[in-house]
């Protein structure tokens, strides 16, 4: 899912690049600018709610793409490309492509409406994209619990409604500045800051500032990245508009939620494209271009701290992942992991039932099928020496998922002084693997004594199913398709009652 989901977005930053450097009207100085403005939008982990989490990055990056797929196709039908109703189809078909994969993609119709009036395509297209535009409505509308539903006690006035919709603009400038203070931001104090108001105020008057002339002189130009990043802006507009509408009864739950990073994913992109534009537009202008363009090229400094905790925090949650991971392989009930990444156990354990007998996620390896086996067959028994190193206890009591007594194990383990293994087995006097640790900490100390890179996860966390406080158990490291010679010893801890 990771992978796809980075694929969509990767491609997402190729059609704005496409249509950067196919534009004849700015310079390579202005093409550079506008390229660093793409990437820094696209692949700051300001967006890491929804990018590092591969579901939520696949359907909001396909959304993106479809969108755009259906702005350049129209972009080309404006520019008199042939045949027409090739590209008519690409345009209804990216559309629907957009609107289906997540509700905000329904912006995508109004967009193209408003980029074909504007570029003074013929009735006939208007009104195909009209009646395209409305068939994925009604269709939307009939399937169940698409729609949002608004009840009377949740309706909010005018006002409210555009000081959500201007907060949810600004939210990239509060987390910016934010990350250059300290402390970290508190959520009351992102709650009631006026940064993303003031800053989304002003994103909604350069935005109509840009828009409302185009619309009503309907004229777009010839410029292809003047009209891709005005379809960027128009659609990000019109997105963060349905999420003030689709989200108002938890925002009026969680008044909070105005301002969560993970909307951080369309209103960076409505930026990016108010950005494009000034590129553009100043490209020509002597007196604006060179403080324009140093402006936006200042834009990963300004951003580098935000992009740096965004990353240390996606790293954290990541391993927070793999730790609960970790104990579902081994088919244990660690409840205080498994809590760390779902509020719900029993939904986890339920779910992790299904995804083992299909081999999906965390079991796709097949790394459960070695548990129970003698470590002879494993990889035909091939051994070799990694001058193994390392220290691995018991650290507290559990159970396996049939109720029978587990350990877990903590630790940590390297290989020649300079690798970490990507699994540890862990065996007993006999060589039956009784359980399996993964990497899922980041040891400070052992990364510095190493020389091992900042983050590196050199902390191990395993289970012992069965667990025999009277029998010794021994690890050895498990990659490339061979066993360690090399042996740990696992220490003994004091017997205590299980935890859950």
């Amino acid at each position: 899912m990771f992978v796809i989901g980075l694929a969509l977005l990767i491609l997402s930053a190729i059609v704005l690049l496409v249509a950067t450097w196919q534009d004849k009207t700015i310079g390579t100085t202005a093409k550079l600018v506008a390229t660093l403005v793409v990437v820094v939008a696209n692949f700051s982990m300001t967006r890491a709610s929804i990018t590092a989490i591969g579901p939520f990055n696949c359907i909001c990056s396909l959304v993106v793409v479809g969108a755009l797929a259906a702005f350049y196709a129209l972009a080309l039908i404006c520019g008199g490309t042939r045949p027409y109703w090739t590209l008519m189809v690409l345009v209804v078909t990216s559309g629907l492509i957009a609107s289906f994969s997540f509700g905000s993609g329904f912006a995508v119709w109004p967009t193209l409406l408003i980029l074909g009036w504007s570029a003074r395509l013929s009735w006939r297209t208007l009104g195909l994209i009209l009646a395209a535009g409305i068939v994925a409505v009604i269709t939307y509308g009939v399937l169940p619990g698409a729609a949002p539903e608004i009840t009377p006690e949740n309706a909010i006035s005018l006002g409210t409604a555009l000081r959500r919709f201007c907060s949810l603009l600004g939210t990239p400038f509060l987390y910016a500045a934010a990350a250059w203070s300290s402390p970290a931001l508190s959520p009351a104090a992102a709650q009631s800051s006026n940064i993303p108001f003031v800053c989304g105020t002003l994103g909604l008057g350069l935005a109509a500032g840009a828009v409302m002339p185009r619309l009503v002189r309907r004229d777009l130009g010839t410029s292809k990245l003047q009209f891709m990043a005005l379809a960027l802006t128009v659609f990000n507009f019109v997105a963060m508009g349905f999420i003030v509408i689709g989200r108002t009864a938890h925002m009026h739950a969680s008044p909070g939620e105005v301002v969560a990073p993970r909307y951080m994913f369309w209103s960076s992109l409505f930026w990016a494209g108010l950005f494009l534009i000034f590129v553009q537009n100043v490209d020509s202008k002597k007196w604006a271009r060179w403080p324009t363009f140093s402006a936006l090229s200042a834009l990963p400094l300004l951003i580098f701290p935000e992009h740096y905790q965004a990353a240390a925090w996606g790293r954290h949650v990541h391993l927070i992942m793999e730790s609960a991971a970790t104990s579902l392989i081994n088919g244990v009930c660690d409840t205080d992991m498994v809590a760390q990444m779902y509020p719900t156990p029993a939904t986890v354990y339920s779910l992790a039932k299904q995804y083992r007998q299909r081999r999906l996620d965390m079991f796709a390896d097949g790394l459960q099928d070695w548990i129970g086996v003698s470590e002879t067959n494993l990889f035909g028994g091939h051994y070799k020496s990694v001058e193994l190193k390392g220290s691995i206890a018991v650290q507290s009591l559990v159970r396996c998922a049939n109720g029978a007594p587990a350990a877990r194990v903590t630790g940590w383990a390297i290989e020649r002084e300079t690798s970490i293994p990507k699994q540890l087995i862990l065996v007993n006097a006999s060589g039956k693997v009784c359980g399996l640790a993964r990497p899922t900490e980041i040891r400070t100390n052992i990364n510095g004594q190493y020389k091992l890179p900042k983050f590196a996860t050199s902390g191990f966390l395993g289970y012992i199913r069965d667990y025999n406080p009277q029998t010794p158990y021994f690890v050895r490291s498990a990659d490339d398709k061979r066993l360690s010679r090399e042996t740990l010893r696992v220490t003994s801890s004091v017997p205590m009652a299980a935890s859950n």
